[in-house]
């Protein structure tokens, strides 16, 4: 095998390990969603306080980069918070809002598992939810 073909192998082999997703050139950071691939996770939202629960995977970021959150809610009232950090990688809580949608935060130039917290006020309800 030729060397520049085993660097490109390398390279490729190295770009995702142990569930790490890699993320795109910096030229495509700029864009909305620019994870290079999906995954999620679940969690049971109650009235008694935040329940937390993190995606099956984690992203390499890089500078500019923002991670969209896709949810769907068994109740109307359930309020999800998606994890995000600022351009200093400082993390924080983003409100997504109450009953599903979508909701896209910062994530810059950091590794880290996504997750969420959710709280429904009424009675219990699960939230699924992608990350891309």
């Amino acid at each position: 095998m030729r060397p520049s073909k085993r660097i490109a192998l390398a390279a490729a082999a190295a770009a995702v390990v142990g569930g790490i997703a890699a993320a795109p050139s910096a030229s495509a950071a700029s864009s909305a969603s620019a994870a290079t691939s999906s995954c999620g996770g679940n969690v049971v939202a109650t009235a008694v306080k935040y329940s937390y629960g993190n995606a099956s995977c984690s992203i390499t970021g890089v500078p500019g980069l923002k991670v969209t959150y896709r949810w769907t809610a068994t109740d109307q009232y359930a309020a999800m918070q998606a994890f995000g950090m600022d351009a200093n990688g400082v993390s924080h809580w983003y409100n997504c809002g109450s009953g599903g949608g979508a909701c896209t935060v910062p994530w810059g130039n950091q590794i880290a598992t996504p997750k969420i917290r959710a709280w429904d006020a009424p009675h219990a309800a699960r939230i699924d939810f992608t990350v891309s």
